[in-house]
């Protein structure tokens, strides 16, 4: 049995960040998990992302680690606003940050975590196991699709979430309809339309939100009246962009009005040149059943007012999210029984600690606690210190009033992966 002070679960941007700030305050730790897989295994190649590259740093505790940090060193071009950032540059950079940062992560997967004696034992993909004072689940998105219910029970050959993209070339040549309207729907169209595939997309919405290139440059009454910040532009975005504390002190009927009402279907400035007059979309549509039929799937529903029917070779469910705490099999019961509130949402302290003491949940299933900042890498930027800050604490408290006992154990033994 191996032991550490702190485990994270996850080495995304919250993971890699939070690793960072642990070692700068010297609080002995394993990273468990393959190192940004959501995103070289399930974001399609060539996406660009959403967020403005001042906006797309992973957070450390010194300076130096930025995305511009990066540029320089590379000797490529950048641009705080306005700037195209692809995924694999992202990827790149984030790499770059693990290996002068995060001192070693285990590429195994958790996939059991429970509490023993005061204690987390993790049981490792590898058949190793880990005893931790302390863990903190960064996990991302993973596992938490929602997929309209018209579509569910579909074949996979058939059917399947943006969240599980991924390369593309599957797709050339064959008809695709993608039923939703934000960011994922409308990248995914473009994506698809330049490989060769027939898109349609089919959103609820009466039109598309498009977000107007920004202008780095502005007068000071223009930026008196509509601040930049790291969610978009305006007083609001600063507010739900810098103040997650406060977002958290709100009672929980504002905290949720505000994630349901914020920053909804609506495409990104670089994208709408290469949607608007070359993918097919239908407005106020609605799915409201699905079948094979003749091979292809045939979506029956109301568009319009009107019925319709619509047929294609692949259906994809670009439907967001939706974080249930439940959905995490590697959760013993009692674990999720304690955590989990308001059909699997964590319910968290100021700190991002859950019920269960010692048991920290960051990145976008820390959301409707710290508002929608959380679901951006942005959001990094206060999770990290945040949480590292109060483990540090934590840590010492516990030494000092003798809650822990000496373990036997070694930490985790670097391996080859």
């Amino acid at each position: 049995m191996s032991f550490t002070d702190t485990a994270i679960i996850g080495a995304g941007p919250y993971g890699l960040s939070l690793s960072a700030h642990l070692s700068a305050a010297g609080v002995v730790h394993q990273i468990l998990g393959q190192p940004m897989r959501a995103w070289i295994n399930f974001m399609p190649p060539g996406m660009l992302l959403r967020s403005e590259a001042f906006a797309s740093n992973l957070h450390a505790p010194l300076s130096g680690f930025t995305l511009e940090d990066y540029y320089r060193q590379k000797g490529m071009r950048y641009q705080p606003m306005g700037m195209e950032l692809p995924l694999e540059t992202f990827v790149d950079y984030a790499r770059w940050f693990q290996s002068n940062l995060v001192e070693d992560i285990q590429a195994v997967d958790v996939v059991n975590l429970r509490r023993v004696d005061g204690h987390f034992q993790l049981a490792l993909s590898d058949g190793r196991s880990l005893l931790a004072r302390k863990v903190v689940i960064a996990l991302g998105l993973k596992g938490f699709a929602q997929t309209p219910v018209a579509l569910r029970g579909l074949p996979e050959r058939y059917a399947s979430h943006s969240a599980l993209y991924g390369d593309l070339a599957w797709a050339q040549g064959k008809d695709v309809v993608i039923v939703g309207g934000g960011q994922s729907a409308l990248g995914l169209a473009a994506l698809l339309h330049e490989q060769g595939s027939r898109v349609h997309v089919l959103m609820r919405e009466a039109g598309v939100i498009w977000h107007p290139r920004p202008q780095a440059s502005r007068g000071i009454l223009s930026r008196l009246a509509r601040p930049d910040a790291g969610l978009g532009r305006g007083w609001r975005s600063l507010f739900l962009s810098e103040y997650p504390g406060l977002f958290h002190m709100l009672d929980q009927g504002r905290r949720k009005q505000i994630m349901e009402r914020s920053y909804g279907a609506s495409g990104a400035w670089w994208l709408r040149d290469r949607v608007v007059g070359k993918v097919k979309i239908s407005f106020r549509t609605e799915v409201r059943s699905a079948a094979i039929d003749n091979d292809q799937v045939i979506l029956r529903g109301i568009s319009e007012d009107k019925e319709s029917a619509v047929a294609a070779d692949h259906v994809i469910a670009a439907t967001g999210f939706k974080t249930d705490m439940r959905q995490h099999a590697f959760l013993s019961k009692e674990i999720v029984d304690a955590i989990s509130v308001n059909s699997g949402l964590p319910e968290l302290t100021s700190n991002f600690e859950t019920k269960v003491r010692g048991l920290y949940v960051i990145g976008p299933a820390s959301a409707h606690s710290f508002g929608p900042v959380m679901r951006f890498v942005y959001g990094a930027r206060h999770a990290a210190p945040s949480v590292a800050r109060h483990i540090a604490h934590s840590l010492k408290a516990d030494a000092r009033d003798g809650v822990w006992s000496s373990a036997e154990g070694h930490v985790l033994e670097r391996t080859g992966e």
